[in-house]
């Protein structure tokens, strides 16, 4: 789409479950970076959604920011792998907010949250983001909460 004279591509992305053979998860995680590289440069990328991906926390990284989980199973290494190969980046590490902003995923019964669901986008956007945080009002399904982005066209 084009949004304000920038040309715009969206993705919502549902990834495969970590426990899923590694062949299934290898053929969605290289679809995903191939439809990333099919882009392009010449637009702007907003990949949203929900990754089933813990990614970490890293200082001074271009990818992943300081205010995420410790943890990082194979589909967050993965996921990181992508960002990395086409400069993009993981956003809703970069924006501190208290932990129950920041968990998009609970499991009540269990007392289990995680952030998994994400909003990504170039490392080097023209897009100005100022916020990714969690609404916990909104519910996705019955689990996931809805992960919102303040961005600013200028």
């Amino acid at each position: 789409m084009n949004l304000f004279g920038k040309k715009l591509c969206i993705l919502g992305i549902y990834a495969i479950s970590d426990d899923e053979n590694a062949s299934v998860k290898e053929d969605f995680w290289g679809e995903l970076n191939d439809v990333i590289f099919e882009i392009g440069n010449s637009r702007e990328i907003l990949i949203a959604g929900y990754s089933n991906s813990k990614t970490g926390e890293k200082i001074n990284n271009l990818v992943v920011g300081p205010l995420g989980e410790e943890v990082i199973p194979d589909n967050g290494d993965k996921l990181i792998d992508i960002c990395e190969q086409n400069s993009i980046k993981i956003l809703n590490g970069y924006f501190k907010h208290k932990r129950i902003h920041q968990y998009t995923w609970h499991q009540d019964t269990q007392e289990q949250r995680s952030i998994i669901d994400y909003i990504i986008a170039r490392q080097n956007s023209g897009l100005k983001f100022q916020d990714v945080r969690v609404f916990r009002g909104m519910t996705v399904g019955s689990d996931h909460y809805l992960v919102n982005a303040k961005i600013l066209f200028s």
